[in-house]
C-alpha cells in the first residue's frame, strides 16, 4: 500500500524477516570489562546475547554502498554533513538511493515518513533453552597484543576477550515506511531490491574478523511484503540487473 508524504512523494509499507547464521564464533563488544575480562559481549536483560539494530544497519548499508557503486550509482559520502545528501526533498536535489533506503539527516522530519525501524536480532528460540545460563553463552580467550615490526609480544599486553558460542543463529526484522525508487516498468522498488542484495552480502558481524570471528550467513524469513503485496526473496533477488546503470 503506497500511502501519501506530502505534496510529492509516496511512501510504501515494507516488512522483511532474516536469519543471521554463524559459522563460528561472534563478539560485538560492549565497551565494558567485567571481573577478568577485559572485553565483554553485548547482552540484553535477559543476560543472552544480541545483534544491536544500529550495528546491523550499519554493515548493511556499508553493504549497499559498495553494491550501489559497482552497479553504477552516484552516491553522496555519508556521514560527513558537507558530501551527505539534501536533508530534505525538493528544489535543492533528491536523496541517492542509499539515503532513500537506509536515511539522511533531516529526511523523515521534513518529507512527513517515518522510515524504516531495525530490530534488534535476538538468539532464536532454540538456542535459548539451551542457554539460560549465562556460562553456557560465552567462551572466554586469553590474547596478547604483538609487535608487528619486531615479531614478539609485547610487554604488559595481555588481555581477555569473551565470545559467544559457535553456530549461533538470530533473527531480525526490518519494517516501517520507505520512499521507493521507482524503475519504467518494474513493480519492485529499486531501493528494496538493494536492501535485499545487501542482506544477502552480509558476511561478517562484529569484531575479529581476521581471527575467524564474526563470519555468517544471511536467511530470509518468509515473504517480503512489499505495500499489499508479498514476493518471494528469490523473486526479489532476480531483478538487482534492473540496478546495472550505464
Amino acid at each position: 500500500m503506497a500511502e501519501n508524504s506530502g505534496s510529492v512523494h509516496l511512501r510504501t509499507r515494507l516488512d522483511l524477516q532474516f536469519r543471521i547464521v554463524f559459522s563460528g564464533a561472534m563478539a560485538i563488544n560492549s565497551g565494558f570489562s567485567r571481573g577478568t575480562i577485559d572485553r565483554t559481549i553485548v547482552r540484553g536483560l535477559d543476560g543472552l546475547p544480541y545483534l544491536p539494530a544500529s550495528t546491523l544497519k550499519g554493515r548493511v548499508r556499508d553493504m549497499a554502498e559498495r553494491l550501489a557503486v559497482i552497479l553504477g550509482h552516484e552516491i553522496c559520502q555519508a556521514p560527513n554533513p558537507d558530501t551527505t545528501c539534501p536533508a530534505f526533498y525538493g528544489a535543492e536535489g533528491e536523496c541517492c538511493i542509499i539515503c532513500r533506503t537506509f536515511g539522511a539527516p533531516g529526511v523523515s522530519s521534513k518529507s512527513g515518513q517515518t522510515g524504516l525501524i531495525w530490530r534488534d536480532a535476538k538468539l532464536e528460540h532454540v538456542h535459548e533453552t539451551h542457554l539460560q545460563d549465562e556460562s553456557h553463552v560465552s567462551q572466554v580467550r586469553t590474547q596478547v597484543q604483538l609487535s608487528r615490526p619486531r615479531g614478539v609480544s609485547l610487554a604488559k599486553h595481555l588481555f581477555t576477550s569473551e565470545n559467544t558460542l559457535e553456530h549461533l543463529c538470530f533473527k531480525g526484522r526490518v519494517r516501517g515506511w520507505i520512499d521507493p525508487v521507482e524503475a519504467a516498468g518494474e513493480e519492485i522498488p529499486e531501493n528494496v531490491i538493494l536492501l535485499c542484495a545487501a542482506l544477502k552480502l552480509l558476511n561478517f558481524i562484529g569484531s575479529g574478523k581476521s581471527r575467524g570471528l564474526g563470519h555468517c550467513k544471511v536467511e530470509f524469513v518468509g515473504q517480503v511484503e512489499i505495500g499489499d503485496k508479498k514476493y518471494e526473496p528469490k523473486e526479489v533477488l532476480q531483478h538487482v540487473d534492473q540496478l546495472k546503470r550505464s
